[in-house]
């Protein structure tokens, strides 16, 4: 017996193990892939991003993960009984998603045989090829396995440009849109910024959007983690080039460019390499390995010379050592589970004292002076909104503005979402 059939009855002996100890309906979610090898990386990402799109329909008793030759699947049993209503849930899943056709979702009653389409008069999947009956082009081998395996590639990595794309706009304006933000622009205001408006940052976002999403589709093809930050580095100077042109030549997002541009890289390969999701900041360590070699150099930017004369590192430390600031911010996040104003100030807060912001640096004028406000800042309870306000006049009336942190904050928004997503 081959080892894929092999697995599979194993599968099959686990669910009727399932059913005799729970007594209850189950699920298996497992990846469409055709061929021997079950275990590509797009197998793991489907399985991942389906358990989380059943979340929201099905109550889990009990949930049980598995890999195998015949490839990773999830099993559930589900505390829900009305078989109509949970298979015409899975079908729906599979029929809509853009991403449906290359899963299998099926409903287990009794442990024995999974409920079909046909029990419940509903139409046969078609092939995601010709859209014919799926089964029959399965059973005639009308389309070649390469032919197949290629749709599924290019199908899932258009599925993935447009998530991180969404996400990334998504996160920009969670950001953008925070009121009393510590001199920073909002709807309301420009805050310490007398060149920005918030219709320019949108114009700036509109602009670079495209190219976060280059940078996730070059890590996800890359296999050389090492040198992926210098051959996407021309991505990086197009997409700042491009923004520059729209905005007139002010610098709305340039460290974002350099910061969410690293998390895209990393993203990319961590999902193409069926990596754990923590291994994205490893990741930006090992293709940040040199970069502090920049300030070996004479200093030409402000951040150079903030390193030279008081050792601040800025982005690129946060960057040389795998951004470990939006690594904590991350857990906070998650602990809060909250994408609202009061949350993300209160982040935004922890991440400016978490982290050297050179943009303040810059606007503080001394080392001192820096200190001094990082201090003020740590005195405000953001869950009061006078405090708040207080402190976002006087960041505004003194001309403190903290731009790196708020390119921080946006990388964790974005990270969060992918999570929540697909993993």
């Amino acid at each position: 017996m081959s080892d894929l059939l092999t697995a599979r009855e194993s599968r099959h002996f686990r669910i009727q193990e399932l059913h005799d100890t729970f007594n209850l309906p189950l699920i298996s979610i497992k990846a469409n892939i055709p061929g021997e090898n079950k275990n590509i990386s797009e197998a793991y990402l489907l399985v991942r991003l389906f358990l989380n799109e059943l979340k929201p329909y099905v109550s889990i008793k009990y949930l049980e993960y598995k890999e195998s030759m015949d490839g990773p699947y999830y099993l559930i049993v589900t505390l829900k009984d009305n078989h109509q209503d949970i298979k015409s849930i899975l079908v729906g899943i599979e029929d809509t998603h853009p991403l449906g056709r290359f899963v299998d979702l099926d409903f287990y009653l009794d442990g024995q045989k999974s409920v079909s389409r046909g029990d419940l008069k509903l139409p046969f999947r078609k092939c995601y090829l010709c859209e014919n009956d799926a089964h029959d082009c399965s059973r005639n081998q009308t389309h070649t396995i390469k032919e197949l395996t290629s749709f599924i590639h290019k199908s899932i990595e258009k599925y993935l440009f447009n998530l991180v794309t969404d996400y990334a706009e998504k996160a920009m304006l969670y950001e953008l849109n925070i009121e009393h933000k510590f001199g920073l622009v909002t709807k309301t205001t420009m805050g310490s910024h007398s060149d920005m408006t918030y219709d320019l940052m949108l114009k700036a976002q509109k602009v670079i959007i495209p190219y976060f999403g280059k940078m996730f589709i070059k890590g996800y093809r890359s296999n050389d983690i090492h040198n992926l930050f210098i051959e996407a580095r021309e991505i990086g100077i197009s997409a700042e080039e491009e923004m520059l042109k729209e905005t007139g030549g002010i610098n709305c997002y340039k460290g974002l460019i350099f910061v969410l541009g690293l998390v895209m890289l990393s993203t990319g390969y961590m999902i193409s390499h069926h990596q754990q999701f923590d291994l994205i900041f490893k990741n930006v360590q090992n293709m940040t390995k040199d970069l502090l070699k920049e300030f070996d150099r004479d200093p030409i930017t402000f951040g150079e010379q903030a390193f030279h004369t008081h050792q601040v590192k800025g982005a690129r430390g946060e960057a040389y050592l795998g951004f470990p600031t939006i690594h904590l911010a991350l857990v906070n996040l998650e602990y809060k589970d909250s994408l609202s104003d009061s949350a993300l100030r209160g982040l935004l807060q922890m991440i400016i004292l978490s982290t050297d912001d050179t943009v303040l640096l810059k606007r503080a004028g001394t080392l001192e002076r820096y200190m001094m406000i990082k201090r003020k800042l740590s005195e405000v309870d953001t869950e009061n909104l006078d405090e708040v306000i207080e402190f976002t006049k006087y960041c505004i009336k003194e001309n403190i503005s903290f731009g790196g942190s708020a390119d921080l904050l946006v990388s964790t928004i974005f990270l969060f979402l992918i999570k929540k997503k697909l993993y």
